[in-house]
């Protein structure tokens, strides 16, 4: 069949979107109907299912230990620790019920969520990994903390999205991949070394505020560089000039700190950026793409291809809508798929093959509306069925979703067990406690958060770490920009004392939230190359409004190498 472009208003925030013909032949292929949302509300929408920063303390449902969860013990959930709810003490099929065609799908699978206990935090801390009980997403890591979405990574403290074999010390940074080690306040990193403020760059070892440079090794401030060495502000120097001129920054020092923050900012505005980091990449649109074929419309993608409307992921393949994913194939609408084949409408789903409407549901096959499952298979709202009884069931709901106009559609956002401002979608769209009740969202008021308990003034934290002794461990900070009280932990301090770095004077959910608006939109706007006399257009992430002097490829290339 031959598609052409179609025009949709979204239903939801009631803006046009397109539908190219590529889409409707991948929504064929998969046999699910074109979206209603546009993409953006559609990331939203899987977004507000997603809490991965805010911990709280609560106490398992069956063995009645004191655990971390996601999940504030005021809400009326039963929560399991991992080592319970992955044990054979509960069968989630016990919780199994018919489906009633005289009502609505979403209602039905509501009703099987509030019954089904919760896993308190996804990771695998005294399975797969070690001393990693405040994280959420991680397997197979060492001594992490404060760490969401982290896989075989090593001493890792307040991060985001840092992941692979050999990556450890690190501190504060985002979307980190491959043997990136003594790493602090960086983002989109592969294979550097001792660096701090380090952005888009790859190979980079003993640099300091330095953006989309490749093989550098010793450069302070610099930008779009390439194998250069002892560079300032992308001059060059001899060794002893470099290294007085360093050390005249005091680095160890807050203030010497923001200075060469504002000073590397001031510079970035007059230096030319390339329009997209998009590296090694074929036939692709977004920001942050490295090793990609046909990836359109995405943002932190690696080693991917046929590929659309991505945020953060790896290994993937002819999927739509996945937000993040790795190593999976033909999905669709989905909230971290990983090693799955034709996973649709899912949340937190590992190693699974052709299911539908799932959430927390593991190693199983032809699940339809369930939760909670493990090894499990042809299974509806979490009901045993044969093959042939499942196969007839699930296309007669799917007819029957088609006449609610439930079919196609993720997990309404008001059925989530998270507030609004609990979830990531907070950090990418953010909104008002009155915004967010009036889109439909939820909001939760009794966020673990302590405020006017700091024993220490703000001015009283030593501006030198050299000056900070191990009584700090003993104080209560205060945020400087939510007022947010803090602590600083030990192995935190021994990070910062052995790689000369200054006292944070915020909290770690703001940091991390700067940091996550330090990276460009997850938007793209149609534009032209700045540079004079050159005609060629492209999609970059960078707003027409915005003051940076943005290439498109070719020139950048001319520049810079």
């Amino acid at each position: 069949m031959e598609y052409k472009v179609e025009n949709k208003t979204c239903q939801n925030c009631k803006k046009d979107f397109v539908i190219e013909p590529d889409d409707f032949s991948f929504y064929e292929k998969i046999g699910v109907p074109a979206p209603t949302f546009c993409p953006d509300c559609r990331l939203q929408r899987r977004l507000a299912w997603r809490n991965d920063l805010s911990f709280y303390n609560r106490t398992c449902n069956m063995c009645e230990k004191k655990i971390i969860s996601l999940y504030h013990p005021d809400k009326p959930l039963t929560v399991y620790c991992n080592k319970c709810w992955w044990g054979d003490k509960w069968d989630p099929k016990s919780y199994g019920k018919d489906f009633d065609f005289t009502r609505p799908f979403f209602e039905q699978f509501r009703e099987l969520q509030d019954k089904v206990p919760l896993l308190s935090l996804i990771n695998d801390d005294g399975v797969g990994s070690v001393n990693c009980e405040y994280t959420q997403n991680v397997t197979f890591a060492k001594n992490c903390y404060m760490v969401s979405m982290s896989w075989y990574s090593e001493d890792v403290m307040y991060s985001y999205s840092v992941a692979g074999p050999e990556t450890r010390d690190v501190m504060d940074s985002l979307n980190l991949f491959y043997n990136s080690q003594i790493i602090y306040d960086s983002i989109f990193l592969e294979s550097c070394y001792d660096c701090r403020s380090c952005y888009s760059s790859t190979g980079l070892n003993d640099c300091s505020f330095c953006v989309d440079s490749k093989g550098c090794s010793d450069c302070f401030m610099c930008v779009n560089l390439r194998q250069k060495k002892y560079c300032i502000l992308n001059k060059q120097y001899t060794k002893e000039e470099y290294e007085k001129i360093v050390e005249g920054y005091h680095l160890e020092t807050y203030s010497g700190n923001e200075r060469a923050k504002k000073e590397f900012a001031d510079f970035l505005l007059k230096e030319i950026r390339r329009y997209a980091y998009v590296v090694n990449s074929i036939n692709s649109t977004g920001d942050l793409i490295m090793d990609c074929k046909n990836v359109k419309d995405s943002f932190v993608a690696r080693n991917s291809e046929n590929v659309r409307f991505l945020l953060i992921g790896g290994d993937i393949k002819d999927s739509y809508d996945m937000t993040p994913a790795g190593k999976c194939e033909e999905c669709y609408e989905g909230l971290t798929p990983d090693h799955d084949y034709r996973a649709l409408f899912s949340i937190f789903s590992l190693k699974n093959q052709e299911i539908a409407y799932v959430e927390n549901c593991h190693s199983s096959k032809h699940l339809f509306a369930c939760s909670g499952i493990k090894h499990g298979e042809y299974c509806i709202l979490n009901k045993q069925y044969t093959k042939e009884e499942y196969l007839k069931l699930k296309d007669k709901i799917i007819e029957h979703m088609k006449n609610t106009g439930e079919w196609g559609e993720f997990f309404p956002s008001d059925m989530s067990n998270f507030g609004y401002n609990e979830t990531m979608a907070q950090e990418y769209f953010p909104l008002s406690k009155d915004e967010a009740l009036k889109a439909g969202f939820k909001w939760w008021d009794n966020l673990q958060k302590t405020t006017g308990k700091e024993t220490m003034p703000r001015d009283s934290i030593p501006d030198s770490i050299n000056d900070v002794g191990d009584s700090i461990l003993n104080e209560t900070l205060a945020c400087e920009k939510c007022e947010r009280n803090y602590k600083i932990v030990k192995n935190e301090l021994i990070f910062y004392q052995k790689y000369q770095i200054p006292i944070p004077r915020k909290c770690f959910f703001c940091r991390t939230s700067e940091r996550i608006k330090l990276q460009n939109p997850n938007k793209l706007w149609h534009r032209k190359c700045m540079n004079k006399g050159c005609q060629n257009e492209f999609e970059t992430s960078y707003a027409p409004e915005r003051p940076e002097i943005i290439y498109c490829e070719q020139c950048y290339n001319k520049e810079v190498y």
